[in-house]
């Protein structure tokens, strides 16, 4: 993923090797990703298309693995993915004086600080020395020397840092959040439109259906992308640059396919929501024949399809 990237330099400045394709394909369509109609069938394809290249352009053989949230949730600096081994995603930044992080602006929750933990660059593990080079879009990272916004996707070449919330992950990241949002009957009926909204934002986008004895939740995505969080994991344009991105959304793809598994005929081709963030500015409503185009990192024999060509995982070119 060292190899350089295959963006025309005057659309993606800051787009210096292949991996940076990929963040600045994310940067570029996030706004019409997220919050919207075709969140989780893009995402799919978005890890397919990153799978494809590590085979094809990488030599790699195996599959994108998946981040099991609630194996890892009473104690994430220790789990395997964040332990700084050879095999881990890397490890928790080193201590850089921060404050917390509030994952929604307008929520009540902000993560709590771990004296003498994170908030720094990641210096253990395989991706030890590695840099980000997107320039930040909506960094979240409150401390005196965070990032700001630079010219969008320029060049601005930093660490990775996180801030992994012992705290956060505790309280959300459980497996009885995810037999929740599989099982409850509010998220079983005739629409993934409750379910899509509670799984990405919580109670700030469907405040019906938190888990008993919780009267608020972000939801399994923030919740992912927050146990890190850090820059750039902690902005939603940005966070491919942090590589654990992959292993957080094939754990969503995995929820979806779950999800989808309990009634495949009738979810297959289940959708919610508009074509742009929070229906901002206003769009039409979201179909299975709007095209996801990944532009400059689609895979060779994956031209741009309709949504209705993702709905499984498992079948057509997948």
């Amino acid at each position: 993923m060292a190899a350089p990237s295959k963006i025309p330099s005057g659309l993606a400045p800051g787009a210096k090797s292949r991996y940076d394709d990929f963040v600045a394909t994310h940067v570029n369509q996030t706004r019409g990703i997220h919050f919207s109609g075709s969140f989780f069938i893009w995402h799919r394809y978005f890890l397919w298309a990153f799978e494809r290249a590590l085979r094809d352009e990488c030599g790699y053989n195996g599959y994108l693995t998946y981040w099991n949230w609630g194996k890892s949730a009473t104690d994430p600096l220790h789990a395997p993915y964040f332990d700084g081994s050879e095999y881990s995603q890397g490890a928790n930044g080193v201590w850089a004086p921060h404050n917390c992080t509030k994952p929604q602006p307008t929520g009540p929750y902000c993560t709590l600080i771990i004296d003498g933990e994170g908030g720094g660059c990641v210096e253990r593990g395989p991706y030890n020395g590695i840099l980000t080079n997107i320039s930040a879009t909506s960094p979240t990272l409150n401390a005196t020397d965070a990032v700001i916004p630079g010219p969008f996707l320029g060049y601005q070449p930093r660490c990775v840092r996180r801030d992994i919330s012992v705290d956060l992950s505790k309280k959300f990241a459980s497996d009885a959040h995810l037999k929740h949002i599989l099982t409850h009957p509010i998220f079983q009926g005739e629409s993934i439109g409750p379910f899509q909204d509670y799984f990405e934002a919580g109670t700030w986008l469907y405040p019906n259906g938190t888990i008993p004895g919780q009267d608020w939740d972000i939801g399994l995505h923030g919740t992912g992308h927050y146990v890190f969080a850090g820059d750039p994991g902690g902005d939603v344009f940005n966070s491919p640059g942090d590589p654990m991105f992959w292993l957080h959304h094939a754990m969503v793809d995995r929820t979806y396919w779950i999800w989808q598994n309990q009634k495949p005929v009738e979810r297959a081709f289940y959708i919610n929501g508009t074509r742009t963030m929070l229906n901002k500015p206003p769009s039409g409503k979201a179909t299975m024949e709007d095209i996801i185009d990944l532009q400059y990192i689609t895979p060779r024999d994956g031209p741009t399809y309709g949504m209705k060509y993702h709905v499984s995982s498992v079948a057509g070119s997948y």
